[in-house]
């Protein structure tokens, strides 16, 4: 059975992946363990419309939301990876810890590969507008996940993808 990687070993292995790969806290983003929010109940239904899975399976992300409060702010992103040392990490992406976005484009992700680096996951994401209620489409932009499976590290980067911008474009006019 594998041995859990001690909370201080996995903290600086991230902080090395973080300093090596151009991966950044990304502003107002929040990549983090599985919390209160990545609950069963708040999985976003049809599953086959609102699920992705990548390197063959091995990688699922779904969209949460936390039942439309803070209306400002309740759609997320779940993330789970392999882990070599205890087999499977889950990780959620917030604007902010505990707050999401107006909306994640899951169906404008793309996905691109570095074999030195892991699979990179772009999903376009909105902020609030409170004139409208909806999405504020001058703030629809790109987050960049990378995971490294033989790591077992996620995290958020910095990346000018132009197959990303064309599918934020494209997520905007929605």
């Amino acid at each position: 059975m594998a041995k859990e990687m001690p909370a201080a070993l996995h903290s600086a292995a991230l902080v090395c992946l973080l300093s090596f790969s151009g991966v950044t806290s990304a502003g107002a983003q929040s990549l983090e363990e599985c919390d209160w929010v990545a609950s069963a109940r708040n999985l976003v239904e049809p599953w086959q419309d609102t699920t992705r899975t990548y390197a063959n399976g091995a990688i699922r992300v779904a969209l949460l939301d936390t039942g439309g409060e803070p209306t400002c702010c309740s759609n997320h992103l779940l993330i789970l990876s392999p882990h070599p040392d205890y087999g499977q990490a889950c990780h959620v992406l917030s604007r902010q810890p505990g707050l999401g976005f107006r909306q994640v484009f899951l169906d404008a992700a793309t996905r691109g590969y570095d074999p030195s680096k892991g699979v990179l996951i772009s999903v376009p994401v909105g902020l609030y507008d409170p004139d409208t209620g909806g999405v504020d489409t001058a703030s629809v932009s790109a987050v960049h996940i990378r995971i490294n499976q033989s790591l077992g590290l996620v995290g958020l980067e910095q990346a000018a993808l132009s197959q990303a911008a064309g599918a934020v474009s494209e997520a905007a006019k929605k």
